[in-house]
């Protein structure tokens, strides 16, 4: 079947068949809520014996356990769950169903149920930014309905049961590409797309412009860090930093040093140099101008125009509200999608869309790079595991050292147990 007897089919089925919702969720939830009025949804089956009861779902509807002679000729079967959809799916072939004639995954379900084109956001936590903005925009929402599903690394697209399903239903793909996948398997070739797909890629930049301390390698974490949500859950020093060291406080604290004097090291204007930050500062350019070769919405001409006026990055990773609107715009430059709306909206939506926490810049880089946004006493949103914290440079460099001895504590008695 090609696209549309595809969408087709599916919109046959779930408007002519009684429903049954697999998982009792938040994703079944969100499908029962949007769709109870439209679809004959019955009751859900569970493999999760905590779920199943009468009543059990919204105090409306069954729980059973999921059993296949239960399942009538007539039944169409909603899977609810997008990290549980490769066991479900196998589940239910195994006992003879088949995708689209018996089964869909919910998110499927909902964009074809639209009747809308179909847009399909596959890559990083940038994309699930925009995606999550841009569904908010009539201008968009009136034509597309969207999907985002994660890339992740070394995943081959077969894996990946979302992608692997609504690529042949797509009318818009818009994807970041992943540098180090260079294998066929971990990508989308056109010819597995449908024909009149729009394509359109968007770049994924880890750009440490202000942060000179972080190493530029995607791969590198804090040797120190210890994840909130770490197994060892006895641990009551809980502290979400950024992952990617600060390799100058790290080197610091090995040396022996006093966290007053790494405080007053590092607070310092003249602790980098200016020839030091410039350098820096071109070569994350220029890696950022490799990175952006072969994408079609690029942003480096925006960051080369207002790094100095506005904190563009939380982090190396993460970037703020304004570089998220950017790239909206320019990628419904690209699509033909009116901008006129995205200016009221930009100011309903939070500065940090994707909230991993600010990385505080040093005084030297602020100065040397002639930094507007930082004034004194600049208080920085440091993401802890009791929540968001203000802090000043000092503060949180502080907070960071006391941290990494800690945690360092930590480790030292974990190996010892």
């Amino acid at each position: 079947m090609n696209k549309d007897e595809i969408k087709s089919y599916i919109r046959e089925k779930l408007s002519t068949r009684r429903i049954i919702l697999f998982g009792a969720g938040k994703v079944a939830r969100k499908f029962y809520e949007d769709h109870k009025d439209k679809l004959d949804i019955s009751f859900c089956v569970s493999n999760l014996k905590k779920e199943w009861g009468e009543g059990a779902f919204l105090e409306e509807l069954d729980v059973k356990k999921y059993k296949r002679e239960e399942i009538r000729e007539n039944d169409y079967i909603i899977v609810c769950g997008p990290i549980a959809f490769r066991t479900i799916e196998l589940q239910l072939m195994n006992d003879g169903f088949k995708m689209y004639e018996h089964f869909v995954e919910a998110n499927i379900a909902r964009v074809v149920n639209a009747n809308k084109k179909i847009a399909l956001f596959y890559g990083s936590c940038i994309l699930r930014d925009m995606y999550r903005c841009l569904i908010e925009v009539p201008s968009f929402d009136f034509e597309y309905e969207s999907v985002f599903t994660q890339s992740n690394r070394g995943q081959a697209v077969v894996n990946n049961r979302l992608l692997y399903y609504l690529k042949d239903i797509c009318d818009l793909y818009v994807y970041t590409p992943r540098v180090l996948d260079r294998d066929s398997a971990y990508f989308l070739a056109p010819d597995e797309l449908p024909a009149d797909c729009k394509v359109v890629s968007v770049s994924n930049l880890v750009a440490p412009l202000y942060w000179p301390q972080v190493e530029r390698r995607i791969d590198v974490h804090n040797q120190f860090y210890l994840h909130p949500y770490n197994v060892k859950r006895n641990v009551s020093f809980y502290h979400t930093l950024y992952r990617r060291e600060d390799q100058n406080i790290n080197k610091m604290i090995l040396e022996g040093k006093t966290s007053k004097q790494i405080v007053e090291c590092l607070s310092s204007d003249e602790f980098y140099s200016r020839e030091q930050v410039d350098k820096h500062f071109r070569v994350t350019l220029k890696l950022i101008d490799i990175a952006e070769q072969s994408v079609e919405i690029k942003i480096s001409d925006f960051i080369r125009e207002n790094y100095r006026k506005v904190m563009l990055y939380q982090n190396a990773i993460h970037p703020n509200k304004i570089i998220i609107c950017e790239y909206i715009r320019r990628l419904f430059k690209a699509i033909g999608v009116s901008t006129h709306e995205i200016e009221s909206f930009e100011s309903q939506w939070p500065l940090h869309i994707h909230q991993s926490g600010d990385v505080p810049i040093y005084p030297s880089v602020v100065k040397n790079m002639n930094l507007e946004f930082v004034e004194d006493e600049k208080k920085y949103e440091i993401l802890t595991g009791r929540g968001v914290q203000y802090m000043t440079f000092e503060e949180y460099t502080e907070h960071y050292v006391e941290y990494t001895r800690k945690a360092a504590e930590i480790m030292n008695m974990w190996q010892e147990m």
